[in-house]
């Protein structure tokens, strides 16, 4: 008997020291490849490529082409998500009709809400345009937490970035070094394209930003007989600050902030509510009583409705970039910024 004893007590000694040695293999393989990362939307999937580089494998679900709200959730999707370390979203309800079906049919703990392989880039982001008072169905597809479409807005899409690469780290300590220089990296080409190369080099550019926030960078930069420096989508931008524009989605204000223009009207008459003859009419007279330069349009909206617009107005019209992917040279995000910047200049002086 005793024998039998000390011989079951060796043997759970045994099985105890082999999965102590197995559990310190198994985290160290994972600690090795790269993780797993699934993005709900290309920008998510292109900062994420940024930070990560050879650290990370990400899987993009929505293509840059389609309405990011409305994604069908496909078996290979929730095998992806099976197999995913990380799960990032823009959060904001923006994914609120599909991801949530993902994550629960994927029945992957790791990246469920509140695990540390869930990452909700929303977190990071002041919010434009949050709803005030009751909400009901009647009003649209509003979103309660606010704009969802913050990605459009560089300097919001760093924040974003440096979340990831504190939250990449946090789940591969080892690679410290690699996520941070990354992000270093990216805010350097990011900050030349937001005021050129000169000033970049010169100034921190988040403190530019905040000067041509307030409408104060030009008369600083002429103080210090710098305003022919100025560079970039600031450069592009001061002449046309001010500029009237009218949208499709309700998309353009993070954009709208950033660059100092404003939408002055939308061509759905509620939030996810296609446009009506009747609409469209009433938005006709608010451009040419404003004087309304540009219509900006996302590449998943029926271009008909534009054509309509631009046809009865002074307004010209401005295929834009709503994500990554969704036009041609658009392939990662400071593309997808440069695109757009580009779009709204040429069209306005050229169309």
């Amino acid at each position: 008997m005793l024998y039998r004893i000390r011989r079951h007590r060796l043997m759970l000694m045994t099985i105890g020291i082999l999965l102590w040695i197995l559990s310190g293999w198994m985290p160290a393989e994972s600690q090795t490849r790269p993780l797993n990362v699934v993005a709900t939307v290309p920008e998510l999937g292109s900062l994420a490529r940024e930070i990560g580089g050879g650290q990370v494998e990400v899987t993009v679900i929505a293509k840059g082409t389609e309405d990011p709200h409305f994604v069908e959730a496909r078996p290979s999707f929730i095998k992806a998500v099976s197999q995913a370390d990380v799960f990032i979203q823009m959060g904001m309800e923006m994914e609120v009709g599909w991801a949530p079906v993902l994550l629960q049919q994927s029945r992957n703990p790791n990246v469920q809400p509140g695990r540390h392989g869930f990452i909700d880039a929303a977190k990071v982001i002041s919010p434009l345009g949050v709803p005030t008072g009751t909400i009901d169905r009647s009003m649209g597809d509003v979103h309660a937490a606010g704009n969802p479409h913050y990605l459009l807005d560089p300097l919001r899409g760093l924040q974003v970035a440096k979340y990831l690469r504190d939250q990449f780290t946090a789940l591969r300590p080892a690679e410290r070094a690699v996520f941070t220089q990354r992000y270093t990296d990216f805010r350097q080409r990011l900050g030349t394209g937001l005021v050129g190369a000169e000033l970049a080099s010169l100034y921190d550019f988040e403190k530019l930003a905040r000067l041509f926030a307030h409408g104060k960078l030009v008369a600083f930069l002429e103080s210090q007989n710098q305003a022919h420096l100025l560079g970039g989508w600031f450069g592009a931008m001061v002449p046309l600050i001010g500029t009237k524009v009218v949208g499709d989605h309700d998309m353009w204000q993070y954009f709208a902030e950033r660059f100092r223009f404003d939408v002055v009207g939308l061509m759905e008459p509620k939030p996810g509510v296609p446009p009506t003859t009747r609409h469209l009419k009433s938005l006709i007279q608010t451009m040419n009583a404003q004087n309304v330069s540009l219509i900006l349009t996302g590449a998943y909206y029926d271009p008909r409705h534009a054509r309509f617009l631009a046809q009865n107005s002074s307004g010209k019209v401005a295929p834009m970039a709503h994500q990554v992917d969704a036009r041609p040279g658009t392939g990662d995000y400071l593309s997808m910024i440069d695109y757009n910047i580009n779009q709204f200049v040429t069209v306005l002086n050229n169309g």
